[in-house]
C-alpha cells in the first residue's frame, strides 16, 4: 500500500471502472451530527460529540497488516512531543472503515497504542471506535475519504484529517510519518477554526522545536540568516542596475 498523497492523487483504480480509492479534501466542510460509531465498551456514541476540542481522526481497518500500523505506530511517537493535554486540549479518534471490525478489537488496539505512546496518557486521549456499514460510509463521506474493498483488505489512502471543535475539517496530513511541528499547527490551526494555511511551510520553517522544553521557539539565527541573504540580494540588484546605467 503506497503512503497517501493529496486530493485524487492515490490511485489504484480497478479495470471494472468502480472508483479509486483517494481523498476528495472537504476543507471548511462540517462534519454531520448524526453519525453513530461504537467506541472501544461497544457503547453508541454520535461522532461529533467526540469533537469537543481540536481532533485528529485516523481512519484506519484494526487488521490492517500494514500500513494502518505504522499510520497509528507514528502518532504514538509523535503524541508524547506534543505540548497540550490529551483529552481536554486534543484527542485522536481511530475511526475503522472496516464494518467488521468490533469494539473487543479496537480495545485490544487501544491497549497495545496507548502502551507505546507511555507514560501516564489518558483514554479519553484516543479512542478507537467502529460503525457499522451505512455509518461507516457516512462519516467516510463527510472527511472525502474513498477506499475499496479488496478480499479480507483495503486499498485506501493514508491521511489524518484534523477536525475543529464545531466539526469544521481544517486541514489532512498525509502519510505515517508526522513532525511535531506539523501535527501542533493542525491542532492550533483547528482550535482557532482556520482552515489549512498555505503559509504552513513557510512558517515552520522559522521556528525549531526544543526537545526539552517540549514546545517550538523562533529561530532567530535562521530568520535573521534568510533577512541577511534577501538584503544582500537586494543590494546586489541595486549595484547591478546603477552600473548598467551609468554605462
Amino acid at each position: 500500500m503506497p503512503d497517501g498523497e493529496p486530493s485524487s492523487l492515490l490511485q489504484s483504480a480497478k479495470q471494472d471502472g468502480t472508483p479509486v480509492a483517494g481523498v476528495d479534501e472537504k476543507l471548511g466542510t462540517i462534519i454531520p451530527e448524526g453519525i453513530m460509531l461504537r467506541d472501544e465498551a461497544g457503547n453508541l456514541v454520535d461522532a461529533r460529540s467526540l469533537m469537543t476540542v481540536p481532533t485528529l481522526v485516523a481512519p484506519v481497518y484494526y487488521s490492517c497488516p500494514t500500513v494502518c500500523n505504522m499510520l497509528q505506530s507514528s502518532i504514538a511517537r509523535v503524541l508524547p512531543a506534543l505540548n497540550m493535554k490529551a483529552g481536554t486540549e486534543y484527542r485522536v479518534l481511530s475511526v475503522s472503515f472496516d464494518e467488521l471490525d468490533t469494539p473487543e478489537l479496537a480495545s485490544h488496539k487501544k491497549k497495545n497504542y496507548l502502551a507505546a505512546v507511555g507514560g501516564d496518557y489518558p483514554p479519553d486521549g484516543w479512542r478507537f471506535l467502529t460503525a457499522d456499514l451505512p455509518n461507516v460510509q457516512r462519516f467516510m463521506d463527510a472527511i472525502g475519504f474513498r477506499f475499496t474493498r479488496q478480499g479480507r483488505d483495503f486499498v485506501h489512502p493514508v491521511v489524518l484529517v484534523a477536525v475543529s471543535p464545531e466539526g469544521r475539517i481544517t486541514r489532512y496530513l498525509y502519510g505515517n510519518g508526522f513532525l511535531p511541528f506539523d501535527v501542533t499547527m493542525a491542532l492550533h490551526e483547528a482550535a482557532e477554526e482556520k482552515v489549512g494555511l498555505s503559509l504552513r511551510r513557510a512558517v515552520s520553517y522559522c521556528f525549531t522545536y526544543d526537545p526539552k522544553g517540549r514546545k517550538y521557539v523562533f529561530d532567530v539565527m535562521k530568520v535573521a540568516g534568510v533577512v541577511i541573504l534577501f538584503g544582500a540580494g537586494v543590494l546586489l540588484f541595486v549595484l547591478l542596475r546603477g552600473g548598467r546605467r551609468r554605462n
